[in-house]
């Protein structure tokens, strides 16, 4: 008597499931990060305001860039992380991580915008 023993159903990692639903939050930070530092570093060695304006520009469009597939194609996003559709509470998943990724699109198009249309290097003079 033989019987059929089920696979074990493979959760997908703590991590890779906090990384999907924060992804969006972590590249928006990254960002923040790099836009407000790098242009205070740059304007207090005496830089032109372009170079802190190529970074801020630069620095939104790979944000924007990375935190985009989050919003537009999640389902994608969640197959590639291992939050597989199998499990029940996947299709929350995806609404919380493509809720929190628009919200982090939003705040980066923001920093970016901000950090352009406010004249370089003027406190530091």
């Amino acid at each position: 008597m033989t019987q059929d023993i089920p696979a074990p159903r493979r959760d997908p990692s703590t991590i890779a499931t906090i990384g999907f639903l924060l992804w969006g939050l972590i590249v928006w930070g990254l960002q923040f990060s790099l836009v407000y530092i790098g242009h205070t570093w740059l304007c207090a060695l005496g830089w032109q305001a372009q170079a802190s304006s190529i970074l801020v520009g630069t620095a939104t469009a790979f944000s924007v860039a990375l935190i985009a597939p989050i919003v537009i194609a999640p389902a994608y996003v969640s197959r590639l992380t291992g939050v597989e559709r199998q499990r029940p509470d996947t299709n929350a998943l995806i609404k919380i991580a493509r809720l929190i990724g628009a919200i982090s699109l939003i705040a980066a198009i923001w920093t970016g915008a901000a950090a352009l249309i406010v004249q370089a290097c003027v406190s530091l003079r």
